[in-house]
């Protein structure tokens, strides 16, 4: 999985790395737009797109992307578009179907599936290359039997499609957490996502998996501040000796929240750790660095060094995959 920017990292590099490793099958992406992006970028593997827009099949069908089919209203759409192409009428295109069972987000229930093979039945333009659902709480072993459910009913619904319809498509469900506790459901495929990135929220996972990315600043400015003197907007910082401050420049517009100033974060330069002060801005923030001293041009590691992602995600009390992927396009990714 490669949608949101890879996950906040950076979309082309990573998947030209992927496809010259031979590393996987299938990319997945979230929006037509991010699959015309790889194939620009000459990525020639499949690319599964989960929400489809029937105002794009044109270019969708153009970019050979392969369009995440979730109700009877987007099959019968693609259906017609591609009816009304005489060069693809026959063509078998590639679709995944998606069933729904027990997220309640996307994806066909099981009454439903009688319409489905009715409606694929009916026609030559396409084929089913994969089916699919999504497992909503496979990191909490707690829901287990949650989890179980949806796998067990996933596997009675493929055989349905599949003995309906007489075909062998690949089978899929696992999801990054799903890999790891319930890896007995493998299939025939599974969707390695915030895992590739060496992320996760599963407790155990974060103790094996080393994180890729590291968030860098530069010091752009040092001042020295009185005693009693305010630091930042709204007179939100200050410091209780005469300091030296230093400036940073990145700031909430590229992903450090609001949230982490005021002390809430610290940010590692030259092996130590200094304290935000005062409120984050938006393309800057500041640091206690009290009676230290650093150089304009150091480097600031905001994660990736002493503190991990994981810090960063707890510190904002949120998830990694939204700490990731906040991170703003303004902030230059580089792979090493």
């Amino acid at each position: 999985m490669v949608k949101a920017a890879a996950y906040g990292h950076y979309t082309s590099v990573i998947c030209k790395r992927i496809e010259a490793n031979g590393m996987a099958d299938l990319l997945g992406v979230s929006a037509i737009a991010e699959g015309i992006e790889l194939r620009v970028e000459g990525i020639q593997l499949p690319v599964m797109v989960q929400n489809v827009n029937p105002k794009h099949w044109d270019v969708m069908v153009e970019h050979c992307l392969e369009p995440v089919i979730h109700s009877t209203e987007i099959l019968a759409s693609f259906l017609q578009f591609l009816q009304s192409k005489e060069s693809l009428a026959e063509g078998l295109y590639p679709i995944h179907i998606k069933l729904n069972t027990g997220m309640n987000r996307f994806g066909f229930n099981s009454n439903e599936l009688e319409s489905v093979v009715k409606q694929l039945k009916s026609q030559r333009a396409i084929r089913v290359a994969s089916i699919m659902s999504h497992l909503s709480s496979s990191g909490n072993l707690t829901a287990e039997n949650f989890t179980l459910s949806q796998i067990q009913q996933f596997e009675v619904m493929c055989e349905s499609l599949k003995s309906s319809l007489q075909v062998k498509p690949i089978c899929h469900i696992l999801n990054t957490d799903g890999i790891t506790n319930f890896s007995a459901y493998q299939m025939d495929m599974v969707r390695l996502g915030i895992g590739l990135y060496g992320a996760s929220e599963a407790s155990d996972l974060k103790k094996d998996l080393k994180p890729v990315a590291r968030l860098l600043s530069k010091v752009v400015a040092v001042r020295r501040v009185s005693a009693g003197e305010y630091i930042s907007y709204n007179k939100s910082g200050s410091v209780s000796e005469d300091s030296n401050i230093a400036l940073l420049s990145l700031g909430y517009a590229d992903g450090v929240p609001r949230k982490l100033g005021n002390g809430n974060w610290k940010v590692e330069i030259n092996g130590k750790l200094y304290p935000t002060v005062g409120n984050i801005c938006m393309d800057i923030c500041m640091l206690d660095l009290g009676q230290d001293e650093v150089k304009v041009g150091d480097e600031a590691i905001v994660f990736g060094g002493m503190k991990s992602i994981f810090d960063f995600a707890e510190a904002q009390e949120t998830i990694t995959y939204e700490a990731l992927t906040n991170i703003g396009n303004r902030m230059k990714r580089k792979l090493v």
